[in-house]
């Protein structure tokens, strides 16, 4: 599942000074751990009704004789789940997923699309237990270890914990060394995570980085922010005056 189009909801970043300032200095302690299982974040496993129990039954009986196997199966049903996320009908994409599940409850790519859903709703909780999930099968991986650590980004902005922001940078930086070219969002995000760091030297690096690789990066919000707290290294970006 390298070709998402990542969609998990950390950018528009609302990057004016007081808000960029107070996401990191109103909350330093640690997130309340949430206990999950998979059956909480797989709406297939727990069908809420013995007719939905039924129905799934009567999808097995069909699709397995459908399909070549069930491995076959549940990719079918995983690309679609990506191109209805894509189209941001998240309630059409988890109806796939699920189907992709129960035809195969081992694909690393069903747990990665169920995190993205999570991810855009705003369950970062749900969204990171699962995403792990998918990381364990594909560990080298550096799209979905940057989906992974958009996801800890978010969390951040969401509940001002050091730790995401911490794990974040970790993991983006596994995925630069994996992947250091063809970059662009990984490294805008490093930069953007540095920012929050206050390492702002760093961000400046990594933003020129990013958008080397691919202009549409000069987000001219972000470049705002960061010139309020450092002049640019290379003279390209000043201050409106």
């Amino acid at each position: 599942m390298k070709k998402w189009i990542v969609v998990v909801g950390l950018m528009g970043m609302m990057f004016s000074a007081c808000q960029t300032q107070n996401a990191f200095t109103e909350n330093n302690n640690e997130p309340a751990q949430v206990s999950l299982t998979m059956r909480d974040v797989i709406p297939a496993m727990a069908p809420k009704t013995p007719e939905v129990k039924a129905q799934q039954q009567q999808f097995l009986k069909v699709n397995v004789s459908r399909f070549k196997n069930r491995k076959l199966a549940s990719d079918f049903y995983v690309l679609h789940g990506q191109r209805t996320f894509n189209a941001n009908k998240l309630d059409s994409a988890t109806i796939f997923f699920n189907r992709a599940w129960l035809m195969d409850s081992t694909n690393a790519d069903v747990f990665w699309g169920y995190g993205l859903i999570y991810g855009k709703q705003e369950k970062y909780d749900r969204a990171l237990f699962i995403l792990y999930r998918a990381l364990e099968n594909d560990t080298d991986n550096p799209r979905l270890l940057t989906d992974i650590a958009t996801t800890h980004l978010a969390r951040f902005y969401q509940q001002s914990t050091p730790e995401d922001l911490s794990q974040s940078k970790k993991l983006l930086e596994q995925a630069i060394e994996l992947e250091p070219e063809n970059a662009a969002d990984t490294y805008y995000k490093l930069a953007v995570n540095s920012y929050y760091l206050r390492d702002y030297a760093e961000a400046w690096t990594y933003l020129h980085q990013s958008i080397k690789e691919d202009k549409s990066k000069a987000d001219e919000t972000f470049i705002g922010a960061l010139l309020e707290k450092e002049r640019d290294p290379k003279g390209l970006y000043t201050a409106s005056k």
